[in-house]
């Protein structure tokens, strides 16, 4: 594991979810995804650090939060690994 400030930055995990995502520039991203999102938390993608928002096991909950957000004015995106 790695700390980033303090937050924890934990691994990707390996099952099958649609994981909604945000890009994390640093506490003050983490901080306003959380007025959202309680409990988004940091972690660490194959393309680096971000936000993890939601983790659904159908696409259709995965893309209902990215439109949430989105409208929330927070950049979100979906990985699937």
């Amino acid at each position: 594991m790695f700390l980033i400030g303090d937050s924890t930055l934990l691994p990707i995990p390996t099952k099958p979810y649609y994981y909604v995502r945000s890009n994390y520039s640093g506490e003050g991203s983490l901080k306003k995804a959380k007025t959202i999102v309680p409990g988004a938390f940091v972690r660490n993608f194959p393309d680096g650090p971000a936000i993890q928002m939601g983790a659904y096991k159908k696409e259709a909950g995965a893309n209902s939060l990215v439109e949430q957000l989105q409208q929330k004015g927070i950049s979100a995106s979906i990985y699937r690994p």
